[in-house]
């Protein structure tokens, strides 16, 4: 009976120990779920504390993984969400998600041929990734009942607001989804995510000076938050506020010291103020960072042309030409 007993106990621990290897998730335990569940309430601080737990437990789990990159991604950063992402792919070398994600965080690095290749293997695994992904139409409108019910079950829940204000403003309903975020605010004062696309509703609805008192609330949450800097800038610019622009993107540099856009837009500032090696010392940067991003090389041909560089100016406009740029296209055709 005893050796009975010991051979079957032996069994069950093999079988116990398949379970783990066929899953290196299940040491996660509940951390997993519980890391998700947070990130899809919008509670990104619990969720990364919980997926921190979920991969110290289960460090081959390429899921918490995985889910750890997109609580960096939606909060901003991006560097360490391509690093979660390639841990993923680590442990599941064919997750066409992963790929996916990495290739939009580098997107929004300014890191563009990277993005595309992340997206031809993404694509090569997976060729309806760019619909499952984005969920499109019926999953905006899935997410906008889900959380209506849940603000019908709970109206003090912040979280419920804030998400469907997300797929409200996804839907182009920058109206509602602005009240959704302001209600949002109202329960959760220090809900910085709130605030940041509470500034992008109003941006969209033309409201630019509502728009820059949403973005400024922001430091007032979290100091080392970018990408409210980088938005109320990208505002200023656009009504020629072009010295208060240029404080916004140095302050969001200062934050993120490897963005080409913020160097672009900020070069792009100093060439408006006719401050032209500023203009082009940026625009440099820009195109270091993003080699395939025709405007920089175009705008820097601008700032060459400027201060007298006309060679300096023909070989950027001819740079920008072969990227696809319009512009330098009809520049370069009006001088052969």
């Amino acid at each position: 009976m005893k050796k009975w007993f010991t051979g079957s106990l032996l069994v069950l621990l093999l079988q116990a120990t398949t379970a783990i290897a066929a899953d290196p998730c299940s040491r996660a335990g509940g951390w997993l779920p519980a890391g998700m569940d947070h990130l899809r309430r919008g509670s990104y601080d619990e969720a990364l504390s919980a997926l921190d737990r979920a991969v110290a437990e289960a460090p081959r789990c390429a899921r918490a993984y995985y889910g750890r990159g997109l609580v960096l991604d939606m909060t901003g950063r991006h560097d360490r969400a391509i690093e979660e992402y390639s841990l993923t792919l680590q442990e599941e070398p064919g997750d066409a998600a992963a790929y996916y994600r990495r290739g939009l965080a580098y997107g929004r690095k300014g890191h563009f041929d990277r993005e595309t290749e992340d997206y031809s293997k993404a694509t090569a695994l997976a060729p309806d990734i760019e619909q499952s992904e984005r969920g499109m139409e019926r999953w905006e409108d899935r997410e906008i009942e889900d959380y209506t019910r849940a603000i019908a079950e709970d109206p003090q829940e912040p979280w419920a607001y804030y998400n469907r204000g997300i797929a409200l403003r996804l839907k182009g309903h920058a109206e509602r989804a602005a009240a959704d975020f302001r209600k949002a605010l109202s329960l959760d004062p220090k809900h910085l995510w709130a605030v940041y696309h509470l500034g992008a509703a109003l941006r969209t609805l033309g409201r630019l000076d509502q728009a820059v008192e949403a973005y400024s609330r922001a430091p007032t949450i979290d100091a080392g938050f970018a990408w409210a800097a980088y938005n109320r800038g990208l505002i200023r610019s656009r009504q020629g506020r072009f010295a208060a622009a240029i404080e916004d993107f140095s302050s969001a540099l200062e934050r993120d010291a490897n963005h080409a856009w913020v160097y672009y837009d900020r070069g792009f500032a100093y060439l408006k103020q006719k401050r032209y090696a500023l203009a082009i010392a940026d625009l440099t940067k820009a195109a270091a960072i993003a080699p395939t991003f025709p405007p920089a090389y175009y705008w820097r041909a601008a700032a060459y042309s400027a201060i007298g560089q006309k060679e300096r100016c023909r070989r950027d406009m001819q740079r920008a030409a072969r990227l696809g740029n319009p512009a330098a296209r009809k520049w370069l055709a009006a001088r052969p």
